[in-house]
């Protein structure tokens, strides 16, 4: 019996003792595969969101500017150039969209800016969207004619002429003749939170409302501003727009 006994320790034991571990590698290998599960599956989840990623590609402008926030309150954190595309990562309440640049910079900008290629959620389907940036692309179209009292285009306008055009061709809505009259529609929206489309209105001799112009976004209008000058963009926070600026309208 000892010498059977010892035979079984030579021959038998490891044999029992290579199963055991070679079981208990496959159990592991088994839970280390089944932990892989949940980021695979996160991984897919990461790609799905990434292919409903939205471009745009930046409209005819000097250049575009980039900002950490969603106002022209936030500072500037890059530029972008006419034809340049960028991808829109978020849509803001303001009409201004997040968006990364090809150097990889990521900011705000005013979405008045920015054509949208591709769409899998409601931006692009968003009527008044759309009938804003048909009414500031007629406005800017006609830059270069010449500013004319009582005029409403094609070749010439005065102030409330050229919003009359505008969104008569871009939005179908019929605006009264004058800025003043202009004035009394649409809703009243304040200046920190005007959108691009906005009717803005100034006094420049203090006794009432005497001119008009569109916002188009980054603290800018176009307009026909006075005789002698023709229709063209100008900055509202400084200089001389922005002491007779009174108020603004939203009319889609």
């Amino acid at each position: 019996m000892g010498i059977k006994k010892r035979q079984f320790t030579k021959n038998v034991l490891p044999k029992v003792i290579t199963i055991t571990m070679l079981s208990s590698f496959i159990y592991i290998g088994q839970n280390l595969e089944t932990s892989y599960a949940l980021p695979k599956e996160t991984v897919l989840s990461q790609s799905y969101t990434r292919s409903n990623t939205q471009t745009g590609k930046i409209k005819p402008c000097d250049y575009l500017n980039i900002r950490s926030g969603a106002s022209t309150k936030h500072s500037i954190v890059g530029k972008a150039y006419t034809n340049e595309t960028v991808n829109i990562l978020e849509k803001g309440s303001n009409g201004w969209y997040k968006v990364k640049l090809s150097n990889g910079v990521v900011g705000w900008a005013s979405g008045s800016y920015i054509n949208i290629q591709n769409s899998n959620t409601t931006i692009n389907t968003n009527t008044n969207i759309s009938k804003v940036d048909k009414t500031i692309d007629i406005a800017k179209k006609q830059m270069g004619k010449p500013y004319k009292w009582g005029a409403g285009g094609p070749s010439a306008f005065d102030c409330s002429g050229l919003t009359s055009y505008a969104y008569k061709n871009g939005a179908n809505v019929k605006l009264p003749r004058s800025s003043r009259e202009q004035a009394k529609v649409g809703k009243s929206v304040s200046k920190k939170d005007l959108k691009a489309g906005d009717l803005l209105f100034f006094s420049s001799a203090g006794n009432g409302i005497n001119h008009v112009g569109i916002y188009i976004g980054d603290s800018k209008m176009v307009h026909s501003p006075r005789p002698g000058e023709n229709v063209k963009i100008d900055k509202i926070n400084s200089g001389y727009y922005s002491r007779t600026y009174v108020s603004a309208k939203r009319i889609l």
